[in-house]
């Protein structure tokens, strides 16, 4: 009988060299599609955050989802210890409803995710920080009852958050150490635990706080605006400005955007911050649609503690702010930068437009 012959070496390079070439041709078009396929699963969750957002407002009055605790009185919780510190806060204090927001915080983690780690006491909330921007999302998670934290609030190209989904315990046990650090360089547990219950998507300053203010005064600040970077904010000092926003007061509901991610997280050239002009970001509006829109189609912004600022020539980017990356953050090759406005100060807020149209 006649034996077969056994592949030459040859013929074995040729083979891999071969099955090389064909993966590396392949690559690209798998990378596209998980691309497109993390896309179009982002935009799904945004779609689902906004009929969330809808059934929320159809239960309170219409009011929009945000931080609701008033300082100087005593909020419905089982945490007796956090309702007795915000009824212990002066109403007429100028930081009095950002601490009163950030001890509900803490209420609204605790709630949704329990651990001995996370005991809700005040001794745990943090001072100097502001969650409206980044939590707001917390008060629909316990709208809905569902656990912390929720994979519907982090983007799928968000590898920070990511992490922490799949890792919570060991972030827990040691937040300073951990591989996926977050924007600040505090070591302090205190003010580190809070990171992995934040959400990819943040809300503009109209959401939570008056259109505008009447002063140009930036340190007296009649309503919420941005800082002079990019992580800092200014907040009113007057009392009853924050969380009281309701849906009939949105005049253009599928033209003001409601939620946008912090990055193009799938930028052909890599992810980066939203703000820039070549960038795109995944967003949903106040009726409800989703979309993935580019920043340079969208209007520019105003100062809506100055309002007068640039509204007679809208088309001019008047409002703008330093970009400041953070090392391990934002994208290793961003640099600082002045970016304006956009839909994160929305020109008159609520009742403003951010596509299409000026």
């Amino acid at each position: 009988m006649r034996s077969s012959r056994a592949f030459a070496l040859v013929e074995a390079l040729v083979v891999v060299c071969l099955a090389a070439v064909l993966l590396a041709v392949c690559l690209p078009t798998i990378r596209e599609h998980r691309r497109q396929a993390s896309i179009k699963a982002d935009l799904g969750n945004m779609r689902l955050i906004g009929q969330t957002s809808a059934m929320y407002s159809g239960a309170n009055a219409g009011r929009l989802f945000t931080f609701s605790w008033v300082p100087g009185q005593v909020p419905v919780t089982p945490n007796a210890e956090l309702a007795i510190a915000c009824a212990m806060l002066n109403p007429n204090d100028s930081g009095a409803s950002v601490r009163a927001s950030m001890i509900q915080n803490l209420d609204l983690v605790t709630y949704g995710f329990k651990d001995e780690r996370l005991p809700p006491l005040p001794d745990l909330v943090p001072s100097n920080t502001l969650p409206f921007i980044s939590y707001n999302h917390l008060v629909l998670a316990r709208f809905l009852g569902q656990e912390l934290p929720w994979e519907l609030f982090i983007s799928h190209g968000d590898k920070h958050r990511s992490y922490w989904l799949n890792n919570l315990d060991t972030y827990l046990d040691d937040p300073a150490a951990s591989p996926a650090r977050p924007p600040t360089a505090s070591e302090e547990f205190v003010r580190l635990w809070r990171y992995p219950f934040s959400s990819s998507y943040e809300v503009g300053v109209s959401h939570f706080s008056n259109d505008t203010g009447n002063t140009g005064n930036p340190r007296s600040p009649m309503t919420a605006e941005r800082g002079n970077g990019s992580r800092s904010w200014r907040m009113p000092s007057s009392p009853g400005v924050l969380g009281r926003r309701s849906c009939s007061e949105i005049a253009y509901p599928s033209m003001k955007v409601m939620m946008y991610d912090e990055f193009d997280r799938y930028n052909a050239a890599g992810y980066q911050y939203f703000g820039l002009s070549t960038s795109s970001s995944i967003m949903n509006f106040y009726d409800g649609h989703a979309a993935r829109l580019d920043t340079a189609d969208a209007n520019f912004g105003f100062w809506p503690n100055n309002p007068g600022f640039g509204a007679d020539e809208p088309d001019q980017p008047s409002a703008q702010y330093s970009y400041l990356p953070f090392a391990g953050w934002d994208p290793p090759d961003a640099v600082d930068r002045v970016v304006p406005v956009r839909y994160d100060q929305t020109r008159n807020g609520l009742q403003g437009i951010d596509y299409p149209g000026k």
